[in-house]
């Protein structure tokens, strides 16, 4: 950690945005189970209202927060900190992305099966364009014990910046693998009916209503088009379709959110 002293010799510019870097090796170490020194938070905090002397919001919540400290636990400190750095980063026009934020509730663990993955329950991606929805859509899946995630050839690469951000490492946890749709949907253990196959689309059952197989395919579509001709037939031969209800007058909902809203209502039929 930087010194008192050298802070104090840093440019007002240059220790606002050191500010936010500082207030989160604070918060790694609660997460850590480490003490603060208390003397140097005091301190610490004393120069960042100085720097911010031009930002009434960010007085205020350091003026609050300061005659606090010594009495908080470290979890609603971690909170006080936390909530004090988002409001630098507001400041400073600097919001993070949803990617950027630091989970320390849920480490990614990899070379162990996680107990919740329900075999034979996998998804099929029929040319989702986004790579944050497909990152997404992975977060989810591993969450939800899927055991594979089927991507068609337009569908970007899992390892895609934007992908593996939004995944939040789940891309190396969850198995995947390209495949052509006229080759899945024409499979034998699809056609024999072994395998069901329903879809995530506009027109089919509610999702409160809708009877999820044990062990299936669920088709999601692209975000512009929707789930191809061929998908569509091989889901109505199959499984059916099945959507998610909306009231509002967009009439639809994000690709990523839908599937996480129906993911849960499907576990919660297996689980």
């Amino acid at each position: 950690m930087i010194t008192i002293r050298k802070l104090k010799t840093l440019k007002p510019g240059t220790l606002r945005r050191k500010a936010a870097v500082i207030l989160q090796l604070f918060e790694n170490e609660l997460s850590a189970g480490c003490p603060l020194d208390l003397n140097y938070l005091y301190a610490f905090l004393e120069l960042t209202s100085e720097a911010y002397e031009d930002s009434s919001a960010v007085a205020e919540r350091i003026a609050g927060l300061m005659p606090s400290i010594s009495g908080q636990e470290p979890e609603q400190l971690h909170r006080s900190l936390n909530s004090l750095r988002h409001l630098l980063l507001q400041v400073l026009g600097t919001e993070p992305a949803d990617w950027d934020l630091s989970e320390t509730r849920s480490p990614v663990t990899e070379g162990t099966d996680p107990p919740h993955v329900k075999a034979g329950i996998e998804i099929f991606l029929d040319d989702l364009r986004s790579p944050f929805n497909l990152g997404s859509i992975f977060r989810t899946s591993e969450a939800f014990g899927v055991s594979r995630i089927l991507l068609s050839p337009d569908c970007p690469d899992p390892e895609h910046p934007r992908a593996s951000r939004s995944a939040m490492g789940c891309t190396r946890l969850v198995p995947w693998e390209r495949v052509k749709g006229s080759e899945l949907f024409s499979s034998e253990a699809v056609i024999s009916g072994e395998i069901t196959v329903f879809a995530l689309e506009l027109g089919g059952t509610p999702v409160s209503g809708f009877r999820f197989p044990e062990k299936g395919i669920a088709v999601i579509g692209s975000e512009e088009l929707g789930i191809s001709p061929e998908a569509r037939n091989a889901a109505l031969k199959s499984g059916g379709l099945v959507s998610i209800p909306v009231f509002g007058k967009k009439g639809s909902i994000n690709v990523s959110v839908a599937f996480g809203i129906m993911m849960q209502r499907w576990s919660e039929q297996l689980f």
